[in-house]
């Protein structure tokens, strides 16, 4: 399994190679059905917990929210199910509308990680400590936030152009 003959996914070699024993193919499969059915609940515990929280559905609900106090235990778990449901169908949706797992990773890792791990971060430190810190420190995390923003920018477009103008063909 080298060479051009190989798939871009080598599972699907080991499934096609008439040299390995059949039920090696079957249990393969079976556990490549198997993760996208552990892994998507698990990467979308996140969300579906800040959801509840801003719901009012989670023990401890955040503050200025009114919490669903009236509801049965039976009423707050079928809500909690619809939001877990809801989620993974949109997860599902945005798996339909944007195939391209590259993508997809390259839009996450541009957009949102430069925004959730750098510029938020920097924007929420000068907000809060933005009296106490020199000019000199408050004009590094500006231009970071510049440099940040307009690399965020370059690979969220990048991300989504079309393949064959880019040269990734």
């Amino acid at each position: 399994m080298f060479g051009d003959g190989v798939m871009t996914e080598l599972t699907a070699n080991i499934i096609d190679t008439s040299g390995y024993p059949r039920i090696l193919s079957i249990i393969l499969s079976i556990f490549i059905a198997i993760i996208p059915l552990t892994k998507v609940p698990l990467n979308a515990r996140p969300i579906v917990s800040t959801l509840e929280v801003l719901c009012g559905l989670d023990a401890h609900p955040i503050a200025g929210s009114e919490p669903l106090t009236g509801l049965s235990s039976y009423t707050r778990g079928i809500l909690k199910v619809s939001i877990r449901v809801l989620v993974i169908v949109i997860f599902v949706i945005i798996a339909i509308v944007f195939p391209a797992f590259d993508s997809i990773m390259a839009f996450m890792g541009s957009t949102l990680c430069f925004t959730i791990c750098v510029i938020l971060p920097l924007m929420f430190y000068l907000k809060i400590f933005g009296k106490e810190i020199s000019v000199k420190e408050q004009v590094l995390d500006y231009f970071l936030i510049v440099v940040c923003s307009m690399l965020a920018t370059v690979g969220t477009v990048w991300a989504f152009l079309p393949k064959r103008m880019i040269g990734a063909e």
